[in-house]
C-alpha cells in the first residue's frame, strides 16, 4: 500500500510540474529572427555563383 502511495505522489508531482511549465505565460513569447544582411538560400539575387557559358562536359 505504501509503494502505491509513493508512486502516486511522485507521478502527481511530475504532472503538476509539467502542467505549470506548459502554462507559463512567457513560454510562447519569442522575438522574431533578425533579417539577414545578405540574401541567402535558393532565391538569392546575385548571379555570381552561376557559371557563365561554356560546355557541360
Amino acid at each position: 500500500m505504501v509503494d502505491n502511495f509513493a508512486i502516486a505522489v511522485s507521478h502527481l508531482l511530475v504532472a503538476l510540474t509539467a502542467w505549470r511549465l506548459v502554462w507559463r505565460p512567457d513560454l510562447d513569447k519569442e522575438d522574431p529572427p533578425a533579417k539577414d544582411d545578405a540574401p541567402s538560400g535558393f532565391f538569392r539575387a546575385s548571379t555570381t555563383d552561376r557559371p557563365t557559358g561554356g560546355s557541360d562536359a
